[in-house]
């Protein structure tokens, strides 16, 4: 009889583990968050604009005169300015192209230099008050009129020098000469003072 009854419940044990509920599934690892995407590279802003003052200015990959040339632009041709190397200019121009031209073959314009503290000026280049005005005129030869002009820390021009003459007529390079005399400049500053530099003023007849 006790045999019995622990046979029987060994059998109700086994029934009632037969329907025990499963256990709850472990939960699932939190998935890993994804990678915040790259910033965007910085876009290249604006710092004023020049005027070209050559009948064609070449537009260059790098800033240097053996680079490869990207574009052109021609006289009184307004460009943006992006960069700022010194003797060289980063511009962008209408079409979007982007180079890099002689500070010395364009007008800088609507680019105000910022007083550092203490009233002093940072460093910059030579920029015009008032360019030099040519007179064209269909007549007569043609050719290249290279003068150096030096100019005073006052941005006034003191004196003039004919470096070459292509047209071979002296009143052209006389022509010259007045139209770079007449030019006032916003000299360079260095070391918080302006200095007096030499202008080559390069005039196509």
């Amino acid at each position: 009889m006790k045999q019995r009854l622990v046979f029987a419940a060994c059998l109700i044990l086994a029934a009632c583990g037969g329907n025990a509920p499963a256990p709850a599934p472990a939960p699932e690892p939190p998935r890993p968050a994804a990678p915040a995407p790259a910033p965007a590279s910085a876009e290249e802003h604006a710092t004023g604009t020049v005027l070209v003052n050559v009948s064609t200015l070449n537009i260059r990959g790098d800033a240097s005169t053996s680079s490869e040339v990207v574009g052109h632009a021609r006289r009184g041709e307004r460009l943006t300015v992006v960069g700022d190397s010194g003797s060289w200019l980063r511009v962008k121009l209408n079409d979007g192209t982007t180079g890099w031209v002689a500070s010395q073959l364009v007008v800088r314009e609507g680019a105000a230099a910022r007083p550092r503290r203490g009233g002093c000026q940072p460093d910059s280049n030579y920029s015009f008050i008032s360019a030099p005005k040519p007179s064209f005129s269909e007549k007569g030869p043609h050719g290249m009129v290279v003068i150096e002009a030096s100019v005073d820390p006052r941005g006034i021009v003191t004196s003039t020098r004919v470096v070459s003459n292509d047209t071979k007529d002296d009143s052209l390079a006389a022509t010259a000469e007045r139209e770079v005399r007449n030019a006032r400049f916003a000299p360079p500053i260095r070391n918080c003072a302006p200095r007096a530099f030499v202008f080559t003023y390069k005039r196509a007849f």
